[in-house]
């Protein structure tokens, strides 16, 4: 399927080789070098985001290679684009004169007989990995061989440090539940347990969430509708989220135990 590539323009500013250290070229092996900043600092160069990549590459052999639909106003009628899953990349790009470059076996289901992929290291921004395309052959972010390159961003994922306090105030349906911004979050996971199951399993949160209420949600707030039954209670933690999800714990002297393995492990949980 091909279309007309457009304007060589970003939404965002791309966040490619932040050290100035020419931590930007890749290498393909049909089509030699391609330059993931071909724009100079704050030109039309890739950018990563927590979601995704955008903007462009470029090589001499290749001519311009989209990491996102968005790039070119196809979105409508050629969804496409290269995801970013903390780190794991997925998805197609689109070289103008090479046709589909596959970032994932996952996105093939070539894993089982072709396993490669392209990740970014979350401390560093550091590529690494393959991708693949039928007329671009391998495509290469890293190499420490004779002739290193490499492409690098200041794109890191770290989940938020802080903990979340909640406050539950009456509704005129259920309660309204609020808490104040988390340094470094962009969303945040509301789950609600059952007091009942909690205090009978000793503590036991995989058995006691019963729902996710938010599943990264950007608001501070959520209005938990239903009410409990007549013996019954509810419990309701949040979290904080950036690329990797933050801590159900806080700091208070009662609580004795980590609650994040037992309530990430609930079937009901948030994802």
């Amino acid at each position: 399927m091909a279309f007309v590539l457009t304007a060589m323009g970003s939404l965002y500013a791309e966040n490619v080789d932040p050290l100035n250290d020419g931590s930007q070229y890749a290498w393909g092996e049909n089509i030699g070098w391609l330059n993931a900043e071909p724009g100079g600092d704050g030109g039309n160069g890739i950018t990563v985001t927590d979601g995704g990549l955008s903007g462009w590459m470029w090589g001499e052999n290749s001519g311009w290679i989209s990491l996102s639909c968005v790039n070119t106003g196809s979105c409508g009628s050629v969804p496409y684009g290269v995801t970013n899953d903390a780190g794991t990349l997925a998805g197609f790009a689109w070289a103008e004169n090479a046709g589909w470059i596959s970032f994932s076996c996952a996105n093939t289901a070539s894993c089982g007989t072709a396993s490669y992929g392209v990740t970014i290291d979350q401390a560093s921004g550091v590529f690494s990995g393959e991708a693949w395309g039928e007329s671009v052959g391998w495509v290469r972010f890293f190499s420490a061989g004779p002739q290193p390159f490499r492409v690098q961003t200041a794109w890191t994922c770290a989940a938020p440090a802080a903990t979340v306090l909640m406050w539950v105030d009456p509704a005129a349906s259920g309660v309204d539940l609020r808490w104040p911004a988390s340094p470094g979050a962009s969303s945040y996971d509301v789950v609600r347990g059952d007091l009942v199951l909690l205090r009978s399993s000793s503590g036991d949160f995989s058995t006691a969430v019963t729902g996710c209420l938010a599943d990264d949600q950007a608001g501070l707030t959520y209005n938990a509708s239903v009410d409990p039954g007549s013996g019954q209670g509810f419990f309701y933690l949040v979290r904080p989220g950036a690329c990797l999800s933050g801590t159900y714990d806080t700091t208070g002297s009662g609580q004795t135990a980590s609650r994040d393995g037992g309530v990430t492990s609930a079937p009901t949980t948030c994802p």
